[in-house]
């Protein structure tokens, strides 16, 4: 069972959370845009009030997933906004079931993750994987944020601490997974991607560098792309208002 709800009419949107958080990371931009739209936000399986089983975390998975919640909310078309992980299940669900897309907002998001990771982090991670995640949170998140709005750390660290949100099972079953958020390899598909999209990167994002984000940026047709100053992996906390401008004027191009 996967876990959503729907907010508001109009056209959907559907908001798609990174790994290990939930729905509430979209707290300010659900109620703002459920004036104007049908919102929809979901927990990811292995998240939230979505069910956890052992192993299944493709991204594969997670976006015939995203399928089945659009079917079962009877939407037919959605405009996807995803962040992190939840930019692959949108990318994926393009290559699913294109005739359900509208458009793509990605956030912070890239392919084939894990093809640069150094031996040592692997068993910094069998060691302690939360005080791994912790360390990589730290990346995640702008000098200025930690600085001016330390509780978005808070939160972030909450989130994979708390074990009804997020359990260690699911951290290794997605680090195992062949199709899993650190293993999925798309990057000969992107090209397959012909929805609208626009991607937006953090310049000081250390978990999807604005190298992974350009990467997909150049290689998914008609693709633009944003960077932000000031901001890391969570655009939509750091700089709320002006993501949620550019998701207006991007709304505004595609539906």
């Amino acid at each position: 069972n996967v876990y959503y709800e729907s907010f508001g009419q109009g056209v959907p949107i559907v908001f798609l959370h990174p790994f290990s958080t939930n729905r509430y990371i979209w707290s300010n931009q659900l109620l703002e845009f459920a004036r104007t739209n049908r919102c929809i936000v979901t927990d990811h399986r292995g998240h939230g009030l979505s069910d956890k089983p052992a192993s299944g975390y493709g991204i594969s998975e997670m976006a015939a997933d995203l399928v089945a919640i659009l079917d079962e909310a009877g939407v037919d078309k959605a405009v996807f906004v995803g962040n992190s992980i939840g930019g692959m299940i949108a990318m994926q669900t393009n290559l699913l079931a294109p005739s359900r897309v509208l458009g793509n907002l990605i956030l912070s998001s890239g392919t084939n993750l894990g093809a640069d990771t150094p031996p040592e982090a692997g068993e910094a991670i069998q060691a302690d994987w939360r005080a791994f995640f912790s360390g990589l949170l730290e990346a995640a998140v702008s000098a200025k944020s930690r600085k001016e709005k330390p509780e978005i750390q808070a939160f972030m660290e909450g989130c994979f601490r708390v074990e009804e949100n997020f359990t260690e099972g699911v951290f290794f079953g997605s680090l195992t997974d062949p199709e899993g958020v650190f293993n999925w390899n798309i990057s000969d598909q992107l090209k397959d991607i012909k929805a609208p999209t626009m991607i937006i990167a953090g310049e000081e994002d250390g978990a999807t560098p604005v190298a992974a984000n350009q990467f997909l940026a150049d290689n998914i047709p008609s693709a633009d792309i944003k960077i932000y100053k000031d901001v890391a992996h969570f655009c939509q906390l750091e700089k709320p208002a002006e993501f949620n401008a550019d998701l207006r004027n991007f709304l505004a191009k595609v539906a």
